[in-house]
């Protein structure tokens, strides 16, 4: 009875470290994989800004580090490479849209002039009218 317990507490002494224990080579590639789709966005959108150099180059390091084996810093660069990416993204996607807004205030401005010399050539034709 007594090996018994000895037994069950050796096993769940076991299965807690094992569950403690870093998940760093499972999460590392899974990560590369993430870093590498934003990469490849960032390749097509072109957003040549800070960040995205500044991930590419966290990239660069993690793939040599992850070749090496050495997944916990792989993974904790490929976590700022990331977030560097994500931002580099959204920086680009404001501003294309803020170039689409520039674009439709222009547009914006000028039926607005389009309207106040209508209302001008109507105001003359009802001077004309009333003539």
């Amino acid at each position: 009875m007594k090996r018994r317990n000895g037994l069950i507490v050796l096993t769940a002494a076991l299965l807690l470290l094992a569950s403690c224990a870093a998940q760093f080579p499972f999460i590392a590639p899974a990560a590369m994989s993430e870093a590498t789709e934003l990469k490849v966005q960032c390749g097509q959108q072109n957003p040549d800004s800070e960040a995205c150099r500044k991930a590419d180059s966290l990239y660069s390091v993690a793939d040599v580090l992850l070749k090496k084996g050495k997944n916990e810093p792989a993974y904790l660069l490929l976590d700022r490479a990331i977030v560097c990416y994500r931002i580099a993204l959204m920086n680009g996607a404001i501003a294309k849209k803020e170039k689409e807004v520039a674009v439709q205030e222009k547009a914006l401005a000028k039926t607005r002039e389009d309207v106040n010399a209508y209302q001008q050539v109507l105001k003359e034709l009802k001077t004309m009218e009333q003539e």
